[in-house]
Parts: structure tokens; sequence; C-alpha cells
């Protein structure tokens, strides 16, 4: 396994927990424990003034897999507050079900492409910006797992509503 795989696998305990009898990460539960049985009433409500929901940290989780995703196959996107921290007002369980679905299926994306990213370029200024290849994907990978944390806060703030 070469250090891009090995990143990709990091990424993917991050999501999804460990894989092929590895046990999980140390830094505590998934974004699939995390979120089992959050519903839509639960991901909306704010238990912390001036805090973000889990819903609004879901669509920016999952934003920020598809940046980071373009960026590492040499795009440019444009990062405004509404890409940043993408509307997440949803009115019912099936939209909340498709959010948590996106941020899933943007993850494997983030993952295959970390995984299929040359590890000789790892360490390549990138262009146009500061920092390497490869802080970008810790970077990535440090900032999903951090909101992570946060959703697990979330989750044990919430007092008026069950997850």
């Amino acid at each position: 396994m070469n250090e891009s795989q090995r990143i990709a696998n990091q990424l993917h305990r991050a999501l999804s927990g460990g894989v092929n009898g590895v046990p999980d990460a140390w830094h505590g539960p998934s974004w699939g424990e995390v979120l089992e049985g959050v519903t839509r009433e639960a991901a909306t409500h704010r238990p912390i003034l001036d805090a973000h929901t889990i819903a609004e940290i879901v669509t920016h989780a999952a934003a920020w897999h598809d940046i980071v995703r373009q960026r590492l196959e040499g795009q440019s996107p444009e990062v405004t507050d509404s890409t940043n921290w993408p509307p997440a007002a949803f009115t019912d369980e099936t939209q909340w079900s498709a959010a948590v679905e996106r941020l899933f299926t943007t993850g494997a994306a983030l993952e295959k492409t970390i995984e299929d990213f040359p590890e000789k370029r790892l360490h390549e200024k990138r262009p146009s910006v500061e920092g390497t290849w490869y802080e970008l994907i810790i970077g990535g990978l440090q900032h999903v797992l951090y909101h992570a944390g946060q959703v697990g806060v979330l989750r044990k703030a919430q007092t008026r509503v069950s997850v």
C-alpha cells in the first residue's frame, strides 16, 4: 500500500469506520456512527445557540469533499459563502436522507481520487497557492474529522429532540 492509498484508507475510516478486520481509528466514532439514527428533526434542531446544526455540518462537509476532490483533479472551484455552507433546511426525511447519502457519495469519490493520486506528487507544491498536495489532502481529512466530532457533541446536546 502506498502513501496515497494509506491516506485514502484513513478517510474511509473517518467516514465508515474500520474495514476488513482493521479496528476503527483512534479519533472516535465515524461519520456513519455519529449519524446513525439522526432524524431530520434532530439534524435541523439547533441545541447550541450560534452553533451550526448537524444538517448544516453535513452539507458543509460534503461540499468540501467535492472542493478537495476537484482541486486534486486540477480544477479551481470557486468557494462562495453558499458553496462553503450550503442550505440545509430540509422539510422532510427524504431530503435529509439524500443529504446524508451525498456526504458518503462525495466522500467515496474523494477517497478514490486520493487513492489514485500519484504518491510521487504528494509533496509537490500546488500551483498558484501555498502548500503541497499532501497538505491539501491531510487538511481535508482533518476537516472531516473535526466536523464529525462536532456532530457527536451536538448529538449529546440534544435535549428536546430524540435522535
